[in-house]
C-alpha cells in the first residue's frame, strides 16, 4: 500500500503542522459562528489515534489542543463582552441556539463555562453569553483553563486508548470480528422486522416490556423474589413506566455481559 505509506511517512515527518492544525481545530470550535459545525473533538480523538500508533506525540496534541480551547473560548467572551449586544441585534448568530445557552448558562451560572464545553450543540456559544453577561474575568479564566486541559486531555486519550483497543482488536484476532457483525446484521433484521410490522421502535420496546414483565409473573422464583425483597413491589408501584425500566436495564446488563465475554475470547487485555 504505497499511498498508504506515504501518508504516513509525510503524517510523521510534519507531525509539527499537525500540532499546529489541531490548536485551529480547538480554537476555531469556540467560535460562536462557526464552532457548532466543527467537529473539533472528534478530530483531537482522532490525533489522539494516530498517536496511539507512534505517529503523532500524545502530549504534543495536548498541550496544542489545551491551548487553542483556552485562548478561543477567550476570544469568543470578549467578543461577546463587547460586541454581543450589537451581534444579537444583528441576528448574526441564531436565535434558538442563544436561547439555549443562555438558558443553560443561567442554570449553572460561572460552572457554565466548565460543564458546557462538554455540550456539543452548545459548546461554542457559552463563552460569548458569558461575556454578553459581563461576568468576570477572573473567575471565567478559572472554568476556561480547568475546562480546556480536562476536555484536551478526555479527547486525545479517549482517541488514544480506543484506537489501541481496536488495533489490538484486529492483531490479536482479526476473525473475531465476525462476532461483531453478526451483532450488527442481528440488529438491523430486528429493526427491519418492526419497521416492518408498522411499529414504530417506541411501540415495540413498549410491547417488549410489557412481555418481559408478563413472563417473568409467570414465574415462581419471581414471586419468591418479589415476597423477601419488597423495594422490587415499590418500584412496580411508585416508580413510572417500571415495565419499560426494567425490560431497559435487562438489556443494557444484556449488553455488558456481551461485551465482557467478547473481551475475554478476544483475549483484549
Amino acid at each position: 500500500m504505497p499511498d498508504l505509506n506515504l501518508l504516513l511517512h509525510l503524517l510523521t515527518k510534519f507531525a509539527w503542522l499537525g500540532n499546529w492544525l489541531f490548536f485551529t481545530l480547538s480554537f476555531v470550535e469556540s467560535a460562536p459562528f462557526i464552532g457548532v459545525f466543527i467537529p473539533g473533538a472528534t478530530l483531537i480523538s482522532v490525533g489522539g489515534f494516530l498517536a496511539s500508533q507512534g505517529i503523532l506525540q500524545t502530549w504534543d496534541i495536548v498541550i496544542f489542543s489545551t491551548l487553542g480551547a483556552i485562548i478561543g473560548d477567550f476570544f469568543s467572551y470578549s467578543l461577546g463582552r463587547w460586541g454581543g449586544k450589537w451581534m444579537k441585534d444583528k441576528k448574526i448568530i441564531n436565535n434558538t441556539l442563544l436561547r439555549h445557552g443562555e438558558k443553560f448558562f443561567n442554570k449553572y451560572g460561572n460552572k457554565s463555562i466548565f460543564w458546557g464545553r462538554f455540550f456539543g450543540p452548545i459548546r461554542a456559544i457559552i463563552p460569548f453569553i458569558a461575556g454578553v453577561s459581563k461576568m468576570k474575568q477572573r473567575p471565567f479564566i478559572f472554568w476556561n483553563v480547568l475546562s480546556g486541559i480536562c476536555w484536551a486531555l478526555l479527547n486525545v486519550f479517549l482517541g488514544y486508548f480506543s484506537g489501541s483497543l481496536v488495533v489490538t482488536i484486529f492483531k490479536k484476532w482479526s476473525s473475531g470480528l465476525s462476532l461483531i457483525l453478526i451483532l450488527v446484521l442481528t440488529i438491523l433484521i430486528l429493526y427491519f422486522v418492526v419497521k416492518k410490522k408498522g411499529q414504530s421502535l417506541k411501540i415495540s420496546f413498549q410491547k417488549g416490556s410489557l412481555d418481559f414483565v408478563g413472563y417473568l409473573n409467570t414465574k415462581k422464583w419471581f414471586h419468591k423474589f418479589i415476597a423477601r425483597y419488597h423495594f422490587i413491589s415499590d418500584f412496580f408501584t411508585e416508580s413510572k413506566y417500571p415495565a419499560e425500566k426494567l425490560f431497559g436495564s435487562f438489556l443494557i446488563f444484556s449488553f455488558l455481559i456481551f461485551t465482557y465475554i467478547l473481551i475475554l475470547i478476544l483475549d483484549v487485555f
